[in-house]
């Protein structure tokens, strides 16, 4: 049976504000081996302007990554996407095949802006709905996002939440972790991951611990579907499904 699956890292080094050198990838990695995850995306940020390099770095920096993982004999399975800061060309390089999708081919990961609430995101989300894409919005809890009709009015309509395992072990604040359980209770919540950045306060540990607590305040079933089965759709490749 699969282990854990963590759709948001930023493990691959050197390229955002994650890792920064191969010894806190393969750090990293150990420890998400450790904890029991077992496939990885990484998603380094796509920001206009920004950060770009893990679009045009990123693949041959994950075949690096899984010589490294063979040679030290950590057995874990990456991929790899994006995490994408919205745009109004969003939709547009997305159709154009500007930007990377997660592995599944119709999934797409949002970065909910930190600090701010843009006007036309729920525009940009429908957009990309009409696509046949499903946006997953990547921890909308500690977003102003939060505080907006958004997140509810994505799922209603077909698109996903991912939350930051640390969001609900109080890593943010209390106010950010009272909105993340509030998402769990409702069932707006596809996913958790780690958004592991370096070692130490922000890496892979932080699903696990997520996953217990969910145990512990809902059901193990729950908390298995949040950390694993949800995300196997989104690390298994369209295959002839579309041709049936």
């Amino acid at each position: 049976m699969a282990g854990m699956i963590d759709i948001h890292t930023h493990i691959l080094p050197g390229i955002d504000d994650g890792a920064q050198s191969w010894e806190e990838t393969l750090q990293l990695c150990r420890t998400a081996a450790n904890v029991g995850i077992s496939h990885v995306v990484a998603t380094p940020h796509f920001i206009p302007g920004a950060y770009t390099k893990g679009v045009k770095e990123g693949p041959q920096l994950l075949n690096v990554l899984q010589e490294k993982l063979t040679t030290e004999e950590i057995l874990l399975e990456v991929f790899l996407a994006a995490e994408i800061e919205p745009f109004p060309e969003l939709p547009q390089w997305l159709a154009e095949g500007h930007l990377p999708l997660l592995p599944s081919g119709k999934h797409v990961l949002i970065e909910a802006p930190i600090y701010s609430a843009p006007s036309w995101t729920e525009d940009l989300l429908a957009d990309i709905l009409a696509m046949g894409l499903t946006p997953i919005i990547a921890h909308p809890e500690r977003s102003p996002l939060a505080s907006t009709s958004i997140p509810e009015n994505l799922v209603k309509e077909g698109g996903e939440i991912q939350m930051d395992a640390g969001s609900l072990l109080g890593l943010w604040g209390k106010e950010v972790q009272k909105s993340a359980w509030n998402m769990i209770h409702k069932g707006w919540v596809t996913y958790i991951a780690s958004d592991s950045h370096r070692p130490g306060r922000r890496n892979p540990e932080l699903l696990a611990k997520a996953k217990e607590a969910i145990e512990r305040h809902k059901s193990s079933e729950l908390a298995w579907a949040l950390t694993s089965e949800k995300a196997k759709e989104v690390i298994t490749a369209r295959c002839n499904s579309d041709a049936q």
